[in-house]
Parts: structure tokens; C-alpha cells; sequence
């Protein structure tokens, strides 16, 4: 096989797996720290003959083979090109054992994956700074709800206090059943909540009406009623 395209294709799948996991499926007995360990092709016992790097580059000083991922495989599977490429996309996880992807297909699962985790993390981020906003709003509301509480027994600004508290009252329960849906709620409603601000009011009218937030386990969270 000696098109570039294949080679192209086999070097992308042994990117994928990393050369620890690899030697480990062939039964090499490893020592990460040192990268060297015993020579399984001629099964040799001197722990320090066979050394390997994290791109997959390897050589038995002791038997003198040597060479990439896929001629390790090859040598210890004696198996062909192409077996080992489909082993190795195997073990990537982009291929199955009844044959090899293309390597477009290959590009494209990948692509996938990174555009996932790419949404997965702006997801958690914006679910971490929406709960740190709400929180911060909450104890906001709660330091109001003390001072006026603390001036109005001392008899200070009385009007103003009984301001401040209705300020309180009126905003802490959307506030704290927000913070509950943002933090607690089912994974699906937490999402939901922290993408789309449009329908953030129409859920928390839902769970002020209804007293709780559940998770995803069906365990319920109170919130305040109004």
C-alpha cells in the first residue's frame, strides 16, 4: 500500500491513540516515567531494552526493531497494513472491527467530538457565571433585608427602611427560585435556563407556582413562595 493518502489516513487514526494505551493493548509491561520496559517481540526480560516516546516513535536496542505505531503493531500482531489500521482505529475509536473508515470520515467524527466539547465547555461556563451572578445578587438582597431590618429597630430612616424591605420582598423570591433553577434544577432545565435569559421569567414563574425545583433524580429543592 503505498498511496500517501493511506499513510496520511494511518498516521491521523495513530495520533489518536496514545502510545502508553497502545503498548499496553500489546501486552508491555511499561514504566512510564522512564519510557523503557521490556522488548515483547522477542520476549526478551531486560526491563530497559525497549524504549518508546509519547509520538510513538519506539526501538529494542537488545533485537534492534524499530519504527512507528503502526510497525509495532504489525510486528507484534504480524498482522498487514491494513489489519493494523484497523486495529488501531479501533482502539481510537473511529472505526469498527469488520473494516477502516475513511479518512474523511474520520476528520468528520472528530470534528463532531471537538464541536461538542467545544459546547459542553461554553455551557459549563456560562452555568458557573450565571450561578456566581445570582448568588451575588442574592446576598445583595439579603445585606439589604439586614441593615433596614437593624435601622428600622433603632428607629433610623424608617421610611426608607420599610422601602428597602418591599424591595426585598418584591425581588428575593424570583432571585433565590432562579439561583435554585441555575444551580439544582434537572440538567436539561439548567441548560435551558442559562442559554435562553428569554425564557428565563416563564421558568421561574413555574417554579414559584409550584414551590420546588426538582433534579434529575426527582429530589425537590423548596423555593420561596410569593
Amino acid at each position: 500500500m503505498n498511496d500517501p493518502c493511506h499513510f496520511a489516513e494511518a498516521r491521523s487514526v495513530a495520533r489518536l491513540v496514545p502510545m502508553s494505551h497502545l503498548l499496553e493493548i500489546l501486552r508491555f509491561r511499561l514504566n512510564t516515567r522512564s519510557r523503557r520496559c521490556a522488548c515483547v517481540l522477542h520476549e526478551g526480560s531486560n526491563p530497559s531494552a525497549f524504549s518508546w516516546t509519547e509520538e510513538g516513535l519506539w526501538k529494542c536496542f537488545a533485537c534492534g526493531a524499530g519504527g512507528d505505531k503502526i510497525t509495532l503493531i504489525r510486528a507484534v500482531r504480524k498482522c498487514s497494513f491494513r489489519e493494523a489500521m484497523v486495529f488501531l482505529a479501533v482502539l481510537a475509536g473511529v472505526g469498527s472491527p469488520s473494516g477502516e473508515r475513511s479518512y474523511a470520515e474520520i476528520e468528520k467524527d472528530r470534528g463532531r467530538r471537538r464541536a461538542a466539547e467545544r459546547a459542553a465547555t461554553l455551557l459549563a461556563e456560562t452555568q458557573h457565571a450565571l450561578c456566581l451572578a445570582l448568588g451575588n445578587e442574592l446576598e445583595s438582597l439579603r445585606r439589604i433585608y439586614r441593615r433596614a431590618s437593624q435601622d428600622l429597630r433603632a428607629g433610623r430612616r424608617q421610611q426608607l427602611c420599610w422601602d428597602a424591605l418591599k424591595f426585598v420582598a418584591d425581588n428575593l423570591p424570583q432571585r433565590d427560585a432562579a439561583y435554585c433553577i441555575a444551580a439544582l434544577a434537572a440538567p436539561l432545565e439548567r441548560a435551558e435556563f442559562a442559554m435562553y435569559p428569554d425564557q428565563r421569567a416563564r421558568m421561574i414563574a413555574v417554579a414559584l407556582e409550584r414551590g420546588y425545583v426538582s433534579d434529575a433524580k426527582g429530589y425537590r429543592f423548596e423555593v420561596p413562595v410569593q
